[in-house]
């Protein structure tokens, strides 16, 4: 089976799960969490192509500026700790969840832009979806966004080789102008100490109503 069969195998199997719930729950809160690069917004991306009933949420359009990004680290005492607990704009994706289970219309926001790391991509989310479902880093720990979810699913591999695929990606994406996670200014050699950090403390796995093996 190559790559993208497996991704479109896994999607189907979520997404018979989530037709299941959706029977109980009218207004179906989903969350999707798993080690970065592991495949999750490609189960999403998956996910709407296979049910016009999903509105699609990705927590990456709910953070922090980059300005405020560089000054919280600045003074940090541990990097990795402002990933986990403080680089998400949490309130903004609860309004955004609370205006959908209380089933208005819309739901209008400003996301983050990657290119001029600023919030100033407005958003318009359709809430007359049946099913929200939210992919994201962080989103079954306890101190944040936990309570949230009506389900949980969580995708499992093994990291040492989501870490390699991952590298190998953005070699390719990037070229000559590839920066290095051994860098001192890398953001994501901290991420990555809070993800594993966050995986063997708070064991989303545990917390998971579905479990999807990705290798």
């Amino acid at each position: 089976m190559t790559p993208k069969e497996l991704a479109k195998n896994i999607a189907r199997k979520a997404d018979e799960k989530i037709i299941g719930w959706a029977k109980e729950n009218p207004k179906l809160v989903v969350a999707v969490d798993g080690y970065t690069g592991v495949g999750k917004s490609t189960l999403l991306k998956n996910l709407i192509e296979l049910n016009p009933d999903i509105l699609e949420v990705s927590r990456d359009d709910f953070v922090v500026s980059r300005e405020e990004t560089k000054k919280a680290l600045v003074n940090a005492e541990d990097k990795s700790k402002f990933w986990e607990l403080e680089s998400g704009k949490n309130s903004d994706l609860e309004k955004l969840i609370q205006a959908f289970k209380e089933g208005k219309g819309s739901f209008t926001a400003k996301t983050f832009n990657p290119k001029s790391g600023e919030l100033d991509i407005t958003k318009t989310f359709d809430l007359t979806k049946k099913i929200l479902v939210i992919e994201g880093v962080f989103l079954f720990h306890p101190e944040l966004l936990n309570h949230l979810w009506d389900k949980r699913i969580y995708l499992e591999g093994n990291l040492d080789e989501i870490d390699r695929r991952r590298i190998a990606r953005e070699k390719e994406k990037w070229g000559a102008d590839y920066f290095p996670e051994t860098h001192p200014d890398s953001y994501i050699k901290h991420i990555i100490v809070a993800l594993k950090r966050y995986i063997a403390t708070h064991k989303p796995a545990e917390k998971a109503d579905y479990i999807l093996m990705v290798d």
